[in-house]
């Protein structure tokens, strides 16, 4: 079974064409979503319908949650704030309702699938969790292997006789051992955080036991300018904007 793993989407149409794009070429079985489809960017509308065409199973991030509980919106940033508030009145009736069907998290192919952390947590960082508690968490999981997303960040994490080791993710394909639990976190489609030109999703091959991290590029200088036609925060076009600049370096 292949799997391709998106996460972090945040209304950027650009990015998200072409890793479907390239999903398409990569011939996988399923795509799953692990939330924020929506926020930070200009067309969450574009996003949940294609994100409904394709069939793709969607798990709640932490910007949907604000997007149908209003209490929960408070604890963001003025900036996401208002761009939540932007992506909210450009999505339909239909789309919103939507994405009140998400779960809050999915077992699938015996893989567990969830925004934030295992086993359920939309909302917490992994990075924000010491190696005792990431330990304690991947230990009762019944699950030898979750995905994650809600950093922008790729990155693995490996529970290995009793010790967590913490690995990087580029572009190479890594194999992984069925003796050792793993959470694997999948970086975003829509806005990286880590200086990248690149939209970036996982592919999970549960035959091979691989994991393949995939860097697509896009855009980057269109979706930046419809952020800013939108009326959203000028921090979120620079972010994708950076990316823009950096091509020629």
């Amino acid at each position: 079974m292949k799997i391709a793993i998106i996460s972090d989407i945040h209304s950027n149409f650009e990015a998200f064409e072409k890793v479907l794009d390239d999903i398409q070429q990569s011939i996988v079985d399923k795509i799953i979503s692990l939330g924020d489809n929506i926020g930070y960017g200009a067309d969450p509308e574009d996003i949940i319908q294609a994100i409904k065409k394709n069939r793709i199973e969607s798990v709640l991030g932490n910007h949907e949650l604000a997007c149908i509980k209003e209490d929960y919106l408070t604890t963001f940033n003025e900036n996401a704030k208002k761009a939540l508030l932007i992506n909210k009145k450009l999505l339909s009736v239909e789309s919103l309702e939507y994405i009140k069907t998400f779960k809050d998290y999915i077992i699938y192919d015996k893989c567990r699938f969830v925004h934030g952390l295992p086993p359920d947590s939309i909302t917490r960082y992994i990075q924000h969790e010491s190696k005792t508690d990431l330990s304690k968490i991947m230990q009762t999981l019944p699950e030898k292997i979750s995905f994650v997303g809600h950093t922008h960040h790729l990155g693995l994490y490996e529970y290995c006789k009793g010790q967590i080791n913490i690995a990087q993710l580029d572009k190479k394909k890594l194999n992984l051992d069925n003796n050792n639990s793993y959470i694997v976190n999948t970086g975003s489609v829509g806005q990286p955080r880590d200086n990248s030109i690149y939209a970036k999703y996982i592919i999970w091959d549960s035959r091979a036991m691989t994991i393949e991290p995939r860097f697509v590029t896009y855009d980057n200088k269109k979706a930046a300018e419809k952020i800013i036609k939108a009326g959203i925060p000028e921090i979120y076009s620079q972010r994708v904007e950076k990316d823009t600049q950096m091509k020629g370096k």
